[in-house]
């Protein structure tokens, strides 16, 4: 189906303009798919957790998938599930059905398409790890294709050869563990993310990329910038790389403090960070 929506309403900032040209898409709106992607700027939306819409109108597409199916095949010892299933949604299916390996997904606020995309992952784990195949709609082909997870090149927060693909469904291995051992690790993982990072609404996960050199928010934190703020948008006291919105600010100075900060961290240590959260649209 087609909408016009406000995108402040489909992320978690609550940031963005309107937009005429919103598509939802189901395994049944399949032929949408050839008027979804015209000649139009084009961008696929899952749950709008690491996504910041500018305050200007969109003119191109944005294209929302709903593939929310899940199931257990336990006879292969996979998990079947649709693209836009929310992470910890799908980590409690994993808990419901004594399959390990997925308590890692409980605090992440995205789907399964951008858990691909970006290879999401926490406490050592990453997507990849319990990744065996995804299903993609291919723009130029305009076929259903399986990928395998090497076909991915997946690496930290990144993936490539899904350019002008669809996700719509990955298959995940299921491995039986200890339902005590899952639940310890669920309420751990859960514990931790309270304990670190702000519970506001208004944010959208890590700003900026870690690496095996480096800790972001433990550069912004040297940099003395905990709490620093334009306009309504502040850098959070309880972990520096999770900045916070409060309720009537808009994307604009989201985008100027992302820049402050990778421009301070840059002169003070000559580290370049590399952004996590996308920008998207007319930006000054």
């Amino acid at each position: 189906m087609k909408y016009k929506i406000k995108l402040s309403t489909v992320t978690t900032y609550k940031f963005g303009g309107y937009c005429n040209n919103f598509y939802k898409i189901s395994n049944n709106d399949m032929n949408l798919f050839d008027e979804a992607f015209s000649n139009k700027e084009n961008f696929i939306l899952g749950k709008g957790s690491n996504v910041a819409f500018s305050d200007k109108d969109y003119e191109g597409n944005v294209i929302n998938p709903n593939f929310n199916e899940i199931s257990y095949i336990k006879n292969l010892g996979v998990v079947k599930v649709g693209s836009s299933v929310f992470l910890p949604d799908l980590a409690r299916f994993y808990k419901d059905k004594n399959l390990i390996n997925a308590e890692f997904l409980i605090g992440i606020p995205g789907s399964v398409g951008g858990a691909v995309k970006m290879n999401a992952g926490a406490y050592g784990w990453e997507f990849s790890d319990i990744l065996s195949s995804i299903e993609v709609y291919n723009l130029v082909t305009k076929k259903i294709e399986t990928l395998d997870k090497d076909d991915i090149n997946f690496s930290y927060r990144s993936s490539s050869n899904l350019e002008n693909k669809v996700i719509i469904s990955a298959t995940l291995i299921g491995t039986e563990g200890d339902p005590a051992l899952i639940r310890s690790r669920l309420k751990e993982n859960i514990k931790y993310r309270k304990d670190t990072q702000p519970s506001a609404i208004y944010n959208a996960g890590s700003v900026f990329k870690n690496t095996d050199q480096y800790s972001a928010g433990e550069l912004i934190d040297k940099a003395e910038l905990k709490g620093f703020s334009i306009d309504g948008v502040k850098v959070s006291t309880k972990h520096a790389n999770f900045f916070v919105a409060s309720k009537g600010a808009n994307s604009s100075s989201l985008y100027k403090l992302v820049n402050h900060v990778k421009e301070v961290v840059d002169s003070k240590f000559g580290v370049s960070l590399q952004k996590e959260i996308l920008f998207v649209g007319k930006f000054d």
